[in-house]
């Protein structure tokens, strides 16, 4: 019998690490043909159809889901919601799968994780583990700047930031949960390879060295990304509409926050759920007024088109999530219900397709932000030529005698 879980987001950290080795591997050879491919004009089939997957069943059903419901509603009300979240949704690597380090010379922040071969087979790190880490090396073309930013709960976070130097577009990358930074890194440098963009990448408060001040809260992870997001804009000096905004898993709420209040060029939303109840629970209707991480109804002022990625096969987070999601998304573009994947396996177990359907979304992305700016100009131009003729009416004729 499978045991009941109340994490709605807790991945498989053997398989994350299998995922984190082959991107890395993709990153030494693979992606040199994942990063020809993406400049092409790529025929992607619409995938807007419904594939014909079987509804999850339920975690929480019959009474076991109705005593489960009323205690969490009951926890809420005693003001015991954080702490049971801290406790039941958040899992941070610990200890963390990097180590910080400076740099004398520059006097800047230095990552350091365990280089590709060596690492370990377990989610679990060793004393060897923690040696034989040594500061991040990169493809030669590309460059990394790590960075402590402070967020307006007045915690700080670990962010990193890859640039490619052909890349014109900024990925603002939100990871899963039981991960982070040190583990990302590899699958994160083959994304800005294969689809020549830059991507900055952070850690929630409580996870790697954002630790302190701190703890994992559903309160922070709005805040942390709206740190990482006023970097991009305020320090790096990246226009709005060249940042997309991309949330896995749990990074799909904070993803979703930021898209309802600033307008980018694009999101993706990669197994994202819901809301925290209907991960359990997918058959409800409406979501209960203890849920959390309601995603399904803040994506439906999101300011940007949104594209959907989720397994069909997905249980950590049930495929009907992310057709909630789709369903909701003002603006959107077809997704890609990806048959028979589940919730970690999309870059391992269909590398290729992947990086295909992301270059061409964020090619699609591109389209819409310029026929958006388009009918803007076609709007503006009459009321320029109005202005012009006021100016010119204004003016005193001279005649001559």
């Amino acid at each position: 019998s499978r045991t009941l879980s109340i994490d709605p987001v807790k991945p498989d950290k053997h398989q994350s690490l299998k995922a984190t080795r082959n991107s890395g591997s993709a990153t030494a050879g693979a992606v040199k043909s994942m990063a020809e491919m993406a400049p092409q004009k790529l025929a992607v089939k619409s995938t807007s159809d419904d594939p014909g997957a079987e509804p999850a069943p339920d975690e929480l059903g019959g009474c076991t889901g109705c005593c489960v419901m009323c205690c969490f509603g009951c926890l809420t009300c005693c003001g015991c919601r954080d702490v049971i979240c801290r406790k039941l949704i958040f899992f941070p690597p610990s200890p963390p799968f990097y180590k910080i380090g400076e740099d004398e010379a520059k006097k800047d922040i230095v990552l350091h994780r365990i280089p590709l071969p060596l690492l370990p087979q377990t989610e679990d790190l060793s004393e060897e583990d923690l040696k034989n880490m040594t500061p991040a090396t990169l493809q030669p073309s590309l460059k990394v700047r790590s960075v402590k930013l402070k967020t307006a709960l007045n915690s700080e976070i670990m962010a990193c930031h890859i640039t490619h130097p052909k890349a014109t577009d900024t990925v603002l990358y939100s990871h899963g949960n039981a991960t982070d930074v040190g583990m990302q890194s590899y699958a994160v440098e083959t994304l800005v390879l294969a689809c020549r963009v830059n991507v900055l990448f952070y850690d929630y408060t409580g996870y790697g060295y954002s630790a302190n001040p701190g703890k994992p809260s559903p309160k922070h992870i709005g805040a942390d990304i709206q740190a990482a997001y006023d970097y991009l804009v305020k320090e790096a000096a990246i226009p709005s509409n060249r940042i997309i905004i991309y949330g896995q898993s749990l990074g799909s709420v904070p993803s979703c926050i930021l898209a309802s209040k600033h307008r980018v060029k694009g999101m993706v939303i990669h197994a994202g759920l819901a809301s925290a109840i209907r991960v359990l629970k997918p058959s409800i209707n409406k979501s209960p007024w203890f849920d959390l991480f309601r995603n399904s109804d803040v994506i439906k002022e999101a300011k940007c088109p949104v594209f959907i990625i989720h397994g069909t096969e997905d249980m950590a987070v049930p495929f009907s999530n992310g057709k909630l999601l789709y369903q909701n998304a003002p603006r959107k573009i077809s997704p890609w219900w990806v048959k028979g994947a589940h919730h970690n396996d999309i870059e391992m177990n269909f590398a290729r397709q992947y990086y295909v359907r992301l270059s061409a979304a964020f090619r699609e992305f591109s389209m819409i932000e310029k026929e958006a700016a388009d009918k803007d100009d076609a709007k503006a131009a009459p009321e320029d030529e109005k202005k012009e003729t006021a100016i010119i009416s204004s003016q005193p004729v001279k005649t001559s005698l």
